[in-house]
């Protein structure tokens, strides 16, 4: 799993998120997402493009919950978007887009929250 800092503007935050998201590379002694953008992580509005992920499996899901938690918690936003056809495949499955906030598009995203700021 490879979590990489696009950008940071100060109100949003474009994350690239790639690789397998398995459990081999998510463990309950470290936050990936917490680790990279620091302490007020789960407070900021941030976009997670989804476009490069080539396996998703449970315990990414549950990463994914464990953030998404975070965030609600915090009150900030998590957006994911541009989601490959695998993550697609997941979430539908499991029928976590009543869940999370999936965004077709960089764009789409950026608008979702900006009319949430």
């Amino acid at each position: 799993m490879k979590l990489s800092l696009q950008s940071d503007n100060g109100e949003v935050v474009r994350i690239e998120l790639a690789g397998q998201v398995i459990q081999k590379h998510i463990s309950p002694f470290n936050e990936p997402l917490g680790e990279l953008l620091r302490d007020d992580a789960y407070s900021r509005n941030v976009l997670i493009d989804m476009h490069d992920v080539e396996l998703l499996d449970s315990s990414g899901v549950g990463w994914l919950l464990v953030c998404h938690k975070r965030f609600r918690e915090k009150g900030g936003t998590m957006v994911l978007h541009s989601l490959s056809p695998v993550v697609r495949n997941v979430l539908k499955v499991l029928n976590l887009y009543l869940v999370f906030k999936v965004c077709e598009n960089e764009g789409e995203a950026l608008r979702l929250v900006q009319g949430a700021a």
